[in-house]
């Protein structure tokens, strides 16, 4: 799916919630219906916060580690606060998840009003600048470690410049490029302005009237749906892993055939070189595929009367563009022959942090690997590096003896949203994912 059929679909969605909950109501009750397009909007937008909020709710660290990504490369431009920022990501990632679900409900529900439709412009306008500020980093030079608010050495634009490749909008259900996000920020800013403009006009399903009732009704809806929010995002990643996995090691993923059509699916780039003509001043930018034309073989061949070309490259003004970013799956980081080469069942225990590990859940994994042992299967475990001499310690405290190997940190949350987490594979492929908080016993791990 594509950022274009995900716009169709709620353009859809909000054409149906504009018919169900506005027009024909109305014209059951013998309403006019003066401000369908208002409510198109308002179902468009709203539509669209709901289901961006969910497809990132359901995996809340890693909308946290999208904003860490952000709140270091804006500490890196000089922005003040953001080491600040960096160290509450995941609490600033719940609360904004759950701003914009409730948000996307109050407009849907119609409640709240202005203070719905200012808050979600405020949203937005946060969200654009978060997007257009990573898009602009296209005119900064990483060779040359130009920064944001050098504008005087800002080079031509390049893709390649930019710093982060994805913005973890829609978390990974769906990757944007970088423009493309920028777009749709712009888009629904312009959306959420139409509708700050036009409050008054909105479709509520609750009335604005009346004396007591229907206001403490707006509170409690407004509070129930903050609570299950809060709670819905709790659950998919403190209480328990994601109940929807969209990276590349959910359940039911063959891992050797995953790292094989990422490496059938190469990253795909063209360089432009600039020329520059040394006797009229004149300035071509080539595609460096298309210097094997018979048209452009005037940019390198010779001159007869001096014996050089007349065209000059002008280094500084190369650039290149990512045409096909092909797999950027991490799923090509993952390395560990052994688990991937075995047949049979295997337990794969991750740990993103030995130091702030549970280490209760590692002992129950630890007793687990002894009796699964019995049954053939092997348990090894993946964790980011720490010295000899702590892990050492740290097995001798929790008891497990199994293979232990360094690996990436990305690659581990990746992986898996828990610390630590199980993964049961067989014959390379993923059989099921368990929370630290959710050791199985042998009953439950389910092997035969």
């Amino acid at each position: 799916m594509t950022v274009y059929t995900l716009l169709l679909y709620i353009s859809l969605a909000a054409i149906a919630l504009t018919l169900l909950l506005g027009v024909i109501p109305n014209k059951m009750r013998g309403l006019p219906n003066r401000h369908a397009k208002i409510w198109y909007v308002q179902y468009f937008v709203g539509a669209l916060l709901i289901f961006s909020g969910l497809v990132k709710a359901v995996d809340p660290l890693g909308t946290a580690y999208k904003m860490k990504d952000y709140f270091t490369e804006f500490d890196t431009q000089g922005l003040p606060g953001m080491e600040f920022m960096h160290q509450f990501a995941v609490e600033f990632s719940v609360f904004m998840l759950v701003v914009e679900l409730v948000l996307g409900a109050c407009l849907i529900l119609g409640i709240g009003q202005r203070k719905t439709t200012g808050a979600t412009l405020m949203m937005m306008l946060f969200f654009t600048f978060l997007t257009g500020f990573n898009y602009m980093t296209g005119f900064q030079s990483k060779v040359d470690g130009v920064g944001f608010f050098e504008f005087s050495k800002w080079t031509s634009f390049s893709s390649e410049n930019i710093r982060i490749t994805d913005c973890g909008c829609f978390g990974d259900f769906m990757k944007l490029l970088p423009i493309e996000t920028f777009l749709k920020d712009i888009l629904f800013t312009v959306l959420s302005i139409i509708l700050l403009v036009r409050t008054s006009r909105l479709n509520s399903l609750i009335s604005l009237h009346g004396k007591l009732g229907p206001i403490h009704t707006r509170r409690a809806v407004v509070s129930i749906l903050v609570v299950a929010s809060f709670y819905f995002c709790l659950k998919n990643y403190y209480l328990d892993i994601p109940m929807v996995d969209f990276r590349p090691f959910a359940v039911g993923v063959d891992l050797n055939k995953a790292k094989e059509d990422c490496a059938n699916n190469p990253t795909q780039s063209v360089t432009y070189l600039t020329y520059r003509n040394s006797n009229t001043g004149e300035v071509v930018e080539v595609n460096s595929q298309d210097l094997v034309k018979p048209e452009n073989k005037k940019f390198w061949s010779p001159n007869p009367e001096t014996g050089k070309p007349d065209w000059e490259v002008d280094s500084d003004k190369t650039r290149s563009e990512v045409i096909d970013p092909g797999c950027t799956s991490q799923i090509q980081y993952f390395d560990n022959y052994e688990v991937l080469e075995q047949p049979g069942y295997q337990m794969l225990v991750l740990a993103v942090d030995l130091d702030k590990t549970d280490k209760e859940s590692f002992k129950k994994i630890g007793q687990l690997a002894q009796t699964a042992s019995e049954s053939g299967v092997t348990t090894r475990c993946m964790y980011n590096y720490i010295s000899h001499q702590e892990l050492s310690s740290f097995k001798q405290e929790v008891g497990n003896n199994y293979n232990f190997t360094v690996a990436d940190e990305k690659l581990i949350k990746t992986i898996i949203r828990s610390n630590p987490g199980l993964l049961l594979i067989k014959d390379g492929v993923v059989v099921n994912k368990w929370h630290g908080r959710h050791i199985p016993n042998m009953d439950e791990l389910g092997i035969n």
